[in-house]
């Protein structure tokens, strides 16, 4: 598609780039609940909801984070730092005030955890959206899942909440005009009818190149590296084996 035939949302949402270093200007409080609203209207598994959105502000919480849980910078910097929970407690308060009681199974099948976290990360994308709309630049945090135990202790997390990620908001120091950092060909990710993997050596061989040139001029060529090389570093490592444990003490067996 070229870019002419675009809408401003489409070329808002093509141009993202994670923001990390930030200027002083505060994220007004109207600006912030304004964002959020967006990202409650974001779809919704059987209408449940089920996430809930905390604004952390207390340097000392912010500084516990990073330095028992994340060492991201960002976490301090930033104006704005939020903590997306997916939330499936609040779903048993209101079985509770139609004077009901929910199963205490509820929350042990692996359906209502993929809910809360699915319904979390949409309303968390929206609201980014909706920000980047507005001038205000962000980035996940997915680092506080280092140490989940930590953060459910600095924010008061209860049985059946469970952190998902953070996310910080400000507005860009950066240069605007740095491209944004290319994605894999649509015809890799994009299938029709049937899942196959048809032609997608040869595709990502080609953007192995495109990425390894966009490190280069990035970073005055300190940095040459390509996708497939840092998704086979990836792979290699655990990624955080603890969380099971974890989940399953907030009522998350995963059955």
């Amino acid at each position: 598609m070229e870019e002419k035939d675009m809408n401003a949302i489409e070329n808002l949402m093509l141009s993202h780039k994670s923001v990390r270093r930030f200027t002083d200007q505060p994220v007004s409080d109207e600006l912030l609940e304004r964002v959020v609203r967006c990202g409650q209207h974001a779809a919704t598994s059987e209408f449940i909801q089920a996430y809930t959105i905390i604004k952390v502000t207390d340097p000392k919480v912010k500084a516990a984070i990073y330095n028992e849980v994340t060492s991201q910078k960002p976490i301090l910097s930033a104006p704005v730092f939020l903590v997306f929970c997916a939330d499936v407690s609040r779903l048993l308060r209101a079985s509770e005030m139609n004077q009901r009681k929910a199963p205490e199974s509820y929350l042990e099948y692996t359906e209502t955890f993929l809910m809360a976290s699915v319904d979390t990360a949409i309303a968390a994308q929206n609201t980014v959206i909706a920000a980047e709309s507005e001038g205000v630049g962000c980035t996940y945090i997915g680092g506080i899942r280092n140490n989940l135990p930590k953060v459910m202790e600095l924010l008061s997390i209860p049985n059946g909440v469970y952190p998902l990620f953070g996310l910080v908001m400000g507005y860009p120091l950066e240069n605007s005009d740095e491209a944004a950092k290319p994605r894999l060909p649509l015809d890799v990710v994009l299938k029709e009818e049937k899942y196959h993997t048809d032609g997608e050596e040869e595709q990502i061989r080609a953007y192995d190149e495109v990425i390894r040139q966009y490190y280069i001029d990035r970073t005055d060529g300190k940095r040459d590296e390509t996708w497939s090389m840092q998704m086979a570093d990836f792979v290699e490592k655990p990624q955080r084996p603890f969380l099971k444990e974890v989940l399953g003490k907030q009522g998350f067996l995963l059955k």
